[in-house]
């Protein structure tokens, strides 16, 4: 279900990622577009300390262009501010999923829990968890089922 924590971009991103993550937990109740909807996040979301911080990272982002993206991920998530969730993130969201925690100004405040695995023998694996909370844009979240199936849920 999950990937390996190998490499320069799996350790080492985490690390810094699961600091950004403690320094935005937060503990209130969800709140959802829609009684009962399962919601995830778009591939190459921003998830963001403050709703300030997202829109730079927009900004930034945007005058990077491709050339520069790598780079501009390097840097938001150096400096605590941002991390940009990939699919392969997506995929080791654990349910309830996404968590919609306010909603303000076309963004949202989510909450969500990843699932690491690494293997550390044959049939041994150490697993760990991160809680995520920040900030998105509202058009960043997507239907669960729809991403899942690649079809509207009935």
């Amino acid at each position: 279900m999950g990937r390996p924590m190998t490499g320069a971009t799996g350790a080492g991103r985490w690390t810094a990622a699961a600091v950004l993550a403690v320094g935005l937990a937060v503990a209130a109740p969800p709140l959802t577009a829609q009684e009962g909807e399962l919601l995830t996040l778009h591939d190459r979301s921003w998830l963001c300390a403050t709703p300030e911080d997202y829109a730079f990272a927009l900004v930034r982002a945007e005058e990077a262009g491709p050339a520069g993206a790598a780079a501009v991920q390097a840097e938001l998530l150096e400096s605590k501010q941002c991390i940009l969730i990939v699919e392969d993130d997506i995929e080791d969201i654990m349910a309830p999923f996404v968590e919609v925690l306010e909603r303000r100004d076309g963004r949202a405040r989510v909450r969500f829990t990843v699932e690491f695995y690494k293997r550390i023998e044959l049939l041994h694996r150490n697993i760990t968890r991160a809680a995520f909370s920040g900030w998105t844009g509202d058009d960043r979240l997507r239907n669960y089922h729809q991403w899942l199936t690649g079809k509207p849920q009935d």
